[in-house]
């Protein structure tokens, strides 16, 4: 089964040319898209796609790249741009493939991960994996792990703690959510990369670009954040959520969102 993984990028080529040396060498499977979406891309992104471009071809024949470029929307802000960047990505992944998924600039893909998510891919089902990530969360999460394994660049990632935590946790396994106890709910099982099958995009995407505050404390804003917004219509709408830990993967989360702005975007309000 050929599949669609999105991307975005605009600063961070160093750290996404770590992401993508795992994501290609350990995706265990070799038919798939890589579509990366680019925003106001600085000098060296430009020339690293450009290389990726000319690349892959040579070195993965059956992987494909596709780059598609967000225009600025200055009716929104900074983060709102980002998220338009996502929908961008999904709308090209969806016309490529039947089912589509996330990635990040930030992430480390461990041994199997595309193999395993495709395994336990179907039509009703939002299919995750294990998570290591030093996010915080508030609620109790199946999906995560809590570790700090540094930023994924050379020199700062942790591969040998990484590697001994695949081995501790790998399981080829399928756990739904309805099946959990506890408290979470589908969110238990939502985190990146995912896979998930077209129609729930035309039935419950896109993501919205704001937040919806609904005077909520900042701190909870993951409730009502849109990218749990639309997986909260996609469970509403009958979506089975589930993982499996034949997919692990490291995110350190918003490490090129919260570093310096491309140019360009500097007018931008935040949210």
């Amino acid at each position: 089964m050929r599949v669609s993984i999105v991307n975005c990028v605009s600063t961070a080529e160093r750290m996404m040319q770590f992401t993508d040396d795992a994501l290609f060498a350990n995706a265990g499977h070799k038919e798939w898209d890589y579509v990366v979406v680019k925003w106001l891309p600085s000098p060296k992104v430009e020339t690293y796609l450009d290389w990726l471009c000319k690349m892959v071809p040579q070195q993965c024949p059956g992987i494909k790249v596709h780059i598609v470029e967000h225009k600025t929307d200055n009716s929104v802000g900074y983060v709102p741009n980002l998220r338009a960047m996502i929908n961008d990505g999904f709308d090209c992944a969806f016309r490529l493939n039947e089912y589509a998924g996330l990635t990040n600039t930030d992430l480390y893909a461990g041994k199997d991960w595309l193999k395993g998510l495709i395994k336990y891919a179907a039509p009703q089902r939002f299919i995750t994996g294990l998570l290591l990530t030093p996010v915080k969360l508030d609620y109790p999460g199946r999906g995560f792990v809590d570790v700090n394994l540094g930023i994924p660049e050379p020199g700062t990632f942790c591969s040998f703690q990484f590697q001994k935590l695949y081995q501790q946790h790998y399981k080829d396994n399928l756990i739904f959510c309805q099946s959990l106890a506890g408290a979470g709910g589908y969110r238990q099982m939502c985190m990146i990369p995912y896979l998930f099958h077209h129609w729930w995009w035309k039935e419950c995407g896109p993501w919205e670009l704001t937040i919806n505050w609904n005077g909520q404390p900042f701190d909870k804003l993951i409730h009502v954040a849109p990218d749990m917004r639309f997986f909260g219509r996609m469970a509403a709408a009958g979506c089975e959520f589930a993982m499996t830990d034949s997919c692990i993967t490291y995110h350190h989360e918003r490490v090129e969102r919260d570093r310096k702005r491309p140019i360009g975007a500097e007018h931008l309000v935040e949210n």
